[in-house]
């Protein structure tokens, strides 16, 4: 009878901490990604891993994202706190933009209206080719070119294989808004996160996450 109230006051306290650290986790990142976080924990119970340990063998972070945010799946190993702030060794995951997410943030990088080729050079929607490996932009309603993903200095590039159309230079940053919808996303995520890779995926545009010493609070 004992031994089975303490496990009962084991179980109670390993429920109750995982509830408490995921729930100020979820509405500090929610509150910082614009969109719903929700936070698990490993298999291995928590206060087991902290007393021996030190601890948590891995914190898992993911969101749905909404109709600006991209969906969110990243997971922090060896995680402990250190003057109050709470760090992971390191970190990874991925950051995915469906076809609607990538057409309405490349919208934001279109030409200004008043400009007397705009409506040429707009793009118009974006679809994923994981096939090809490149995003299809129909650009203008004239044309559809491909463009590449890539990654340089731990930002976001996408190049287009083109740099005309029917003898109309492509507006620098055409594609910015993707770009800058990346960029304020991993702004967004906890300290020490960066961009590793990025490709098309068959559901839209993967980002590839990575980081070391990660501030997660």
């Amino acid at each position: 009878m004992l031994l089975l109230l303490v496990l009962g006051l084991a179980v109670a306290a390993e429920f109750g901490a995982r509830w408490y650290l995921a729930d100020r986790a979820e509405r500090e990142a929610s509150a910082r990604l614009g969109a719903p976080v929700s936070v698990g924990f490993g298999p291995t119970p928590i206060l087991w891993d902290l007393a021996t340990t030190r601890a948590i063998d891995t914190v898992r972070m993911t969101s749905p994202g909404d109709a600006r945010v991209p969906r969110i799946d990243v997971t922090g190993y060896s995680v402990t706190m250190v003057d109050g702030a709470i760090l992971a060794a390191s970190a990874d995951g991925t950051a995915i933009l469906s076809g609607d997410q990538l057409a309405a943030a490349a919208a934001e990088g279109n030409p200004a209206g008043d400009s007397p080729v705009a409506g040429l050079t707009e793009v118009r929607s974006v679809r994923p080719d994981a096939q090809a490996g490149l995003l299809r932009a129909d650009i203008g309603g004239i044309a559809e070119i491909g463009v590449a993903p890539g990654v340089s200095d731990g930002r976001l590039t996408l190049t287009p294989e083109q740099t005309e159309l029917i003898g109309i230079p492509l507006p620098d940053g055409l594609f910015s808004g993707i770009t800058g919808t990346v960029d304020s996303t991993v702004a967004a995520l906890p300290g020490g996160v960066s961009i590793h890779g990025a490709r098309v995926v068959p559901d839209g545009l993967e980002v590839a996450l990575i980081g070391t010493d990660v501030t997660l609070r």
